[in-house]
């Protein structure tokens, strides 16, 4: 039922760019028009891999200034709306909250995804940054919807009171489909990575287990990388040092309109991500997992970050100890002795997407926590 407020999607992220919080404000832009008399997505104007991107169920307003007048623009243009007309839900907690109070507006929600929460070791971003700025940004917005309990915990940490409401992430089921597999009978398990190329992913996990593997099993398993990224040099130095080239295929960056085809030419999903204090390099869930399971490819993922809202232990995947490569390495030889595992796990992971993990369920859940006031 339409709500007679209207959203704005306040958003430096967003299509024609790329990566996890472009792709699910779009998503969100999408589905929220009707719970809304009308949906409207601020952003910025930039150049990005899907040039093809054309808006449905809503309107975009994008501006081109560079940044400072950038800002300025974004506020100047909030306050033509009254607050208590509009609904504000924002990419990020900034800038994009911050201009929204700027503009004088109160009905503001943030979207929570990690990263942005985290300090490390820096003085200047635990004391100025997140203790002081971020902090007084989280109190003055009525909700901060995060995508997992991990990133929950992490703004818990910087104010117990902070109002906040856990809402893992969602996948396009019908976009991200099961595909006829050609390979089925060959006895060999196709490994499929898709992330940006950095180390604290985990790539050398994975190198390390395939390493670790008998020869009669390294020759029944294949690794197809997806993504480009600054670790690039030093991952094929490793798997050069492993011996293991030619189980490897860089396939480098991949479009969305090739990611169906990318997973469902594999028959599991595997990525390794690491957590470190020291570090403000975390997945705050892994949207990657959930795109794998709804081709129907089971995933296996780290007990780090969120990821544990991405992946259910034994239903559609298996979560493993961050660097634990040789636990990895007997898993893969399992599955090569009994390729059924992984069929019954691809069937169960398409299963809990449809169950739970749509955007039609998503964009439900959203809407009662943007109206629970």
């Amino acid at each position: 039922m339409s709500y007679k407020k209207k959203l704005i999607i306040l958003t430096y992220d967003f299509p024609p760019g790329n990566g996890g919080i472009a792709r699910l404000c779009r998503e969100i832009a999408s589905g929220m028009h009707s719970y809304y008399s009308s949906v409207e997505v601020i952003t910025r104007d930039i150049v990005g891999p899907n040039t093809d991107f054309k808006p449905k169920n809503f309107d975009i307003k994008r501006f081109s200034e560079k940044r400072g007048r950038l800002e300025l623009a974004i506020i100047k243009y909030l306050k033509n709306y009254n607050s208590s007309e509009v609904d504000i839900l924002c990419g990020v907690w900034h800038p994009e909250a911050g201009l929204a109070l700027l503009a004088g507006h109160k009905n503001i929600y943030v979207l929570g995804h990690g990263t942005e929460f985290l300090y490390a070791k820096s003085v200047f971003r635990k004391h100025i940054w997140i203790n002081t700025y971020c902090k007084l940004i989280l109190k003055k917005v009525k909700k901060i919807i995060t995508n997992s309990h991990y990133t929950e915990g992490l703004i818990k940490n910087i104010d117990s009171k902070a109002p906040t409401k856990v809402l893992p992430l969602a996948v396009d089921y019908q976009f991200f489909h099961p595909q006829p597999k050609n390979n089925t009978n060959d006895n060999k398990i196709r490994i499929a990575t898709l992330a940006r190329i950095l180390e604290f992913k985990g790539y050398d996990t994975i190198a390390n287990a395939i390493a670790s593997l008998p020869e009669e099993y390294k020759n029944k398993v294949e690794w197809n990388i997806g993504g480009t990224g600054p670790y690039l040099p030093e991952l094929k130095e490793l798997i050069k040092r492993l011996n293991i080239g030619k189980n490897v295929n860089f396939l480098g960056f991949i479009k969305d309109e090739h990611l169906t085809e990318f997973y469902n030419k594999n028959n599991i999903f595997v990525l390794c991500t690491k957590e470190s204090p020291s570090s403000t390099e975390v997945e705050g869930f892994g949207l990657v997992f959930l795109e794998a399971q709804s081709c129907g490819i089971p995933a296996i993922g780290t007990k780090t970050g969120g990821i544990s809202d991405a992946v259910e232990h034994g239903n559609g995947g298996w979560l493993i100890e961050q660097t634990d490569f040789l636990t990895l390495s007997k898993m893969f030889m399992e599955y090569i002795d009994n390729p059924n595992i992984l069929i019954l796990q691809g069937t169960n992971a398409r299963n809990r997407v449809l169950a739970s993990c749509t955007f039609d369920i998503y964009n439900d859940k959203l809407n009662k926590i943007l109206k629970d006031d």
